[in-house]
């Protein structure tokens, strides 16, 4: 009987010493648990310019070492691009699941300027995690009157359908580095830029078709590197 008894309090004790290692375990998980937001996106677009929309709409997304990650809260810092760690709009910690097309309606903006953005992130275990890679969006030219440049037109000819393509060229000199430069392009019909002999942009049949009288779109380039 005295063999008995000890034998299941030896289990009960093995029994213990289990849970108690179990439970460790789980401490050490949940110590360690590590949260991160990626993948950020305006307009579901990486880095974006020449977003000519107010209201923007930011995407991330979420990982972790650990199951069962839910949003709880999420906090979005716009700054200026320009002026490091210069806050341009805050969101304050937004309770809500979403990360998917959160929009923001943001103060006035400047037309062709570059913003970057960050969010953090908590989630229902109270974990926290901000972005760590650099996000942007450039806005576009919001208004007809943001358009300085003239229209270049061809010779006209009494053959407006058999005439070749007109082919313009411009030759300038920059006199010092320059941080940034987008070039904002459009026409009637199609076109393809280039500078120092290389083609801007890959798209094809550039601007699109569109009803001319009523709506004209335009493509924005980061041509920083072609200068």
């Amino acid at each position: 009987m005295e063999k008995l008894e000890y034998f299941v309090n030896k289990l009960i004790a093995m029994r213990i010493s289990i849970l108690g290692v179990f439970y460790l375990l789980l401490v050490s998980l949940n110590t360690n648990a590590q949260l991160t937001v990626h993948h950020l996106l305006t307009n579901n677009r990486v880095n974006p310019i020449g977003v000519d929309d107010s209201l923007p709409r930011f995407s991330w997304q979420l990982s972790g070492n650990y199951r069962n990650i839910r949003q709880q809260a999420y906090q979005i810092t716009i700054y200026d691009a320009q002026a490091k760690n210069n806050s341009f709009w805050f969101s304050g910690k937004v309770n809500s699941s979403q990360s998917v097309m959160v929009s923001v309606r943001l103060p006035k903006v400047i037309p062709n300027k570059r913003y970057t953005w960050k969010v953090q992130v908590w989630d229902e275990a109270g974990n926290t995690a901000i972005s760590t890679e650099t996000a942007f969006f450039q806005m576009g030219l919001l208004q007809v009157s943001n358009w300085k440049a003239q229209w270049i037109e061809a010779a006209q000819m009494n053959d407006s359908v058999g005439r070749p393509s007109p082919l313009f060229r411009k030759t300038f000199q920059l006199n010092k580095k320059i941080a940034q430069a987008t070039a904002y392009i459009t026409s009637h019909g199609l076109y393809e830029a280039f500078i120092n002999g290389k083609r801007l942009g890959d798209g094809k049949l550039t601007p699109g078709w569109t009803v001319y009288s009523s709506r004209l779109p335009y493509q924005a380039y980061d041509v920083t590197q072609h200068l």
